[in-house]
């Protein structure tokens, strides 16, 4: 590598180091003080990071920059570790007068380093004898330099690792480990800047490198609330690593061998020698890249080898599809027997309105019952569980800044499940249900291993689990629906003998309806005809029209309930209701130009197929039509439009009459008005009621608008269907 692509590549590190700075400032964190101690260990690396540079400016920079340069970057490395611990010590809320006693053995260390540093003082002190051995001015100054960023970075190192002991395995404790890999890597790097050869800056190069992916590795871990799995994103990382270069060496040992076999070869044979060989590399590539994946999991993600086993010795009573409790009772046992807990519970998550989380109780290995709580939309806990798939430790729960929006009531009752894990059961993109963990009862912490295997459990078990939740709401919906379909056919075979008793009472009341009138009208008519007195006869007529008028609402009950019971029995079938509107129209032709009234159709929807029976419906719409005709104007107009409306499809028919008045609105669709005219010859007649009556029958709806004096609107409301 040339010395100008070293220079490219150490100048990105200080512009990198600016953007971490920036993008921390950027992100927020709410936790000031850490904020502001981490800033200034960019800034130092930063600084540091810049002196690095000076190396490549030889004679292009005078030497009184070099040598400040280099002055300001050896320093800013002792500070940078300084800031390191003052970082960690806020981080993990440390005791902070370990944290001084720390950081004033660092700052009088760094200070006696600058005291003894000859190149800022330009001269040296005589030899002193320590131990019986002669010791140089420059070996002090560096054991007083390497001494001002050791302390800092071993303290930083004791107070991490001291947390790591102590702390269940939880997600704080991965980030724990994270800030333990920071502080290593810029242990290594400030070692590696420590070695000091002339006219050899690689230790220094190498040393930047690895400072960076520290402090890298430290920002990325403020910022993000969710890390993954250290162990697991190295394992993963070593595994691709791993697998690209065995790939690499093979291709190319692959590629090395086509060239020199074909170079052998006549030069008219080539071409077609390397089209069969780059086919041939192709096939091997494909194979070789599975198998290589295939190894590297082997090797570095043990864990798939674990969850085969598992799923190798799964309960047969998994492939019976069991109820969700007994799936649950199942899922429980294993844990309790691969984790050494007997307290675990299992929770079906719901969805509630209002994007509210539910976790109602199925089953668990305690006795102590489990009430359900409700999470809102916004909750921490809810965008975790709903998002992620990691366990979730009560732990992280009460430390994490990422669930301080927890509410309280919502800790009170976490804290009192007194669990210690909380398992996601995923199935796709759903949240199944969540499965809760105390405490071991041999009273160790839960390890990796036991996560790795609790995973391997949820991965077997949770599509069982959704697939039987959905097995038993169909049970559930089947079970309502026999109900009602039961309910039905009692509610039917009742209807069909209330509508017998009714014929049958119709039958034999009619006749005793019409009878005492019948009578009584005759008797009326032989005195009119016997009576020679003028003033009788008068009196004789007008007491027939009173008969008269008595008997038409009863005429008329007889009539409808009699064409009632002919509409026993529908046919229903697909029926285009601009069909079944023409047809109407085509039957009252004849009385439409009697009177010189113009109909038209208009239909606004290229969907008008409903479902019913034909001739019940062009009744029904031929009712409406005849309406419309006879009792409007001479020379009027009939609009009639077919409009859909959501899923219903309306059929309006629009007069151009007198109207009907409001009093008389609510009683069109009966047919027994007390009065036959409306003042103006309009009567409700039988007509309405039989078409409300079908259009009724075929699970729709109607209405009637009007303004006296400006015409009527009869509309008809029925379900739409979509055809094929």
């Amino acid at each position: 590598m040339t010395l100008t692509q070293q220079l490219l590549i150490i100048a990105i590190v200080p512009l990198a180091l600016t953007g971490m700075l920036i993008a921390l400032w950027r992100s927020k964190v709410r936790r000031r003080r850490l904020f502001l101690r981490w800033s200034f260990t960019l800034v130092m690396s930063a600084i540091w990071a810049t002196s690095v540079l000076r190396l490549f400016g030889g004679a292009m920079m005078p030497p009184i920059i070099i040598y400040n340069w280099g002055i300001a970057g050896t320093y800013a490395l002792s500070l940078a570790a300084m800031g390191l611990l003052w970082a960690t010590a806020v981080y993990f809320s440390t005791p902070p007068k370990y944290t001084r006693i720390t950081i004033f053995i660092s700052g009088t260390l760094w200070l006696t380093a600058v005291l003894l540093d000859p190149v800022i003082w330009g001269n040296s002190l005589p030899q002193i004898r320590l131990l019986g051995e002669s010791t140089r001015q420059f070996d002090l100054w560096a054991a007083a330099w390497i001494a001002s960023w050791l302390v800092p970075t071993v303290g930083a190192w004791m107070q991490t690792q001291q947390i790591n002991a102590d702390l269940p395995q939880s997600l704080y404790r991965n980030r724990v480990r994270y800030w333990l890999l920071v502080i290593f890597l810029f242990f290594v790097g400030s070692l590696l800047a420590s070695v000091q050869q002339p006219q050899q800056p690689g230790w220094n190069q190498a040393g930047l490198l690895v400072n960076f992916l520290a402090m890298l590795t430290g920002t990325l871990t403020l910022r993000r609330h969710n890390l993954p799995d250290l162990k697991l994103a190295f394992r993963q990382l070593m595994s691709r690593i791993t697998g690209i270069l065995i790939i690499f060496g093979l291709t190319l040992a692959a590629l090395y061998f086509i060239v020199q076999f074909v170079s052998g070869l006549p030069v008219e044979t080539q071409t077609l020698t390397l089209i069969v060989a780059a086919f041939i590399f192709a096939v091997f590539f494909a194979w070789l890249v599975q198998k290589v994946n295939h190894l590297t999991r082997r090797i570095f993600l043990p864990s798939t080898a674990r969850k085969a086993a598992i799923m190798a010795d799964y309960d047969n009573e998994s492939g019976n599809l069991p109820d969700p409790q007994a799936l649950g009772r199942l899922l429980l046992r294993m844990v309790q027997s691969n984790l050494a807990t007997d307290d675990a519970w299992l929770f079906l998550a719901d969805d509630a309105p209002g994007g509210k989380l539910v976790l109602r109780p199925l089953t668990g290995l305690s006795s102590n019952p489990q009430e359900t709580i409700d999470f809102a939309h916004d909750d921490p806990i809810t965008l975790y569980l709903r998002q992620k798939r990691d366990t979730l430790a009560q732990y992280d729960i009460n430390t994490l800044d990422s669930f301080d929006g927890v509410p309280e009531e919502t800790r009170e009752t976490l804290h009192g499940w007194q669990r210690v894990l909380y398992k996601p059961l995923h199935a796709g993109d759903s949240l199944i249900g969540v499965l809760a963990l105390g405490a071991k009862y041999d009273g160790r912490a839960y390890d990796e291993k036991d996560l790795e295997l609790l995973d391997a459990l949820v991965a077997q078990t949770t599509p069982l689990l959704a697939q039987s939740c959905h097995v038993a709401s169909l049970r559930r919906i089947n079970d309502y629906v026999f109900n009602q379909n039961q309910a039905i056919a009692r509610d039917k075979r009742h209807l069909a003998e209330l509508v017998m008793l009714y014929s049958q009472f119709i039958h034999l009341i009619s006749p005793e309806l019409r009878r005492p009138l019948n009578a009584l009208s005759q008797e009326v008519q032989r005195f009119q005809d016997s009576s020679e007195d003028e003033r009788q006869k008068g009196f004789a007529a007008r007491l027939d029209q009173q008969i008269d008028q008595a008997r038409a609402p009863i005429d008329d009950l007889i009539t409808i309930s009699t064409r009632i019971q002919m509409r026993e029995k529908f046919t229903f079938e697909p029926v285009r209701l601009d069909s079944v509107a023409q047809k109407a129209i085509r039957h009252l032709r004849t009385m439409a130009d009697a009177r010189r009234v113009e109909v038209t159709l208009n239909v606004d929807t290229p969907m008008t197929t409903v479902l019913g029976d034909a001739e019940q419906l062009t009744e029904a719409v031929q009712y409406l039509l005849h309406n419309a005709i006879k009792f409007n104007k001479i020379g009027g107009a009939v609009q009639m439009d077919i409009v859909a409306i959501g899923n219903q499809l309306c059929l309006r028919v629009q007069d151009s009459g007198v109207g009907i008045p409001p009093e008389r609105l609510d009683g069109v669709w009966t047919g027994l008005s007390g009065s036959r005219a409306n003042g103006n010859g309009r009567s409700p007649g039988l007509g309405l009621p039989l078409a409300r009556f079908i259009v009724k029958s075929h699970g729709g709806d109607v209405e009637v608008i009007s303004t006296y004096g400006s015409g009527s609107t009869f509309s008809i409301f029925l379900p739409l269907i979509l055809e094929e």
